[in-house]
């Protein structure tokens, strides 16, 4: 069974995008995150111990992701906890990790006001774009549509 976490913090970094020998692309980034906690012996609140955490995101989320945030944005991710063994660089011995394989990633509403879209996808070579519906300001009103383009023919 996979442990599956939710854990809000902020990035430590910008976020980066690779590509895997296979050709699939992968955004990862790593964040930081702490808590508070009253402490009676100095009758005031102290910082607990910071966890860093490195995140793994695939596919269109790692797009989503790549073009939405940045360093210091406090995010919430929930994923998959994953456990990884390497050999760290230069010889440097067998090194461990965990990592979050992301499923969801987004800003904490609780500090942030957000205006979202639908991200522009990929064509296939080839294909054309239907033309898109007509945005509102008014975010509760329903979607306009372009309607067909006509044509002018000469009579």
């Amino acid at each position: 069974m996979d442990t599956f976490l939710w854990m809000q913090g902020n990035l430590v970094a910008d976020p980066v995008q690779r590509v895997t020998a296979s050709g699939l692309k992968v955004t990862k980034f790593r964040m930081a995150s702490s808590g508070r906690r009253y402490d009676n012996a100095s009758a005031g609140w102290v910082d607990t111990e910071v966890v860093y955490m490195s995140v793994n995101c695939w596919k269109q989320l790692g797009l989503n992701v790549l073009q939405s945030l940045h360093k210091g944005d406090t995010v919430v991710v929930g994923g998959r906890l994953r456990f990884r063994e390497y050999d760290a660089p230069e010889g440097g011995g067998r090194r461990q990790a965990y990592e979050i394989e992301a499923s969801s990633v987004g800003p904490d509403l609780s500090r942030y006001v957000g205006t979202f879209g639908k991200p522009m996808r990929e064509l296939p070579e080839g294909e054309t774009a239907a033309v898109p519906a007509q945005v509102s300001d008014d975010p509760w009103a329903a979607p306009v549509s372009a309607g067909p383009v006509a044509e002018e023919t000469a009579a």
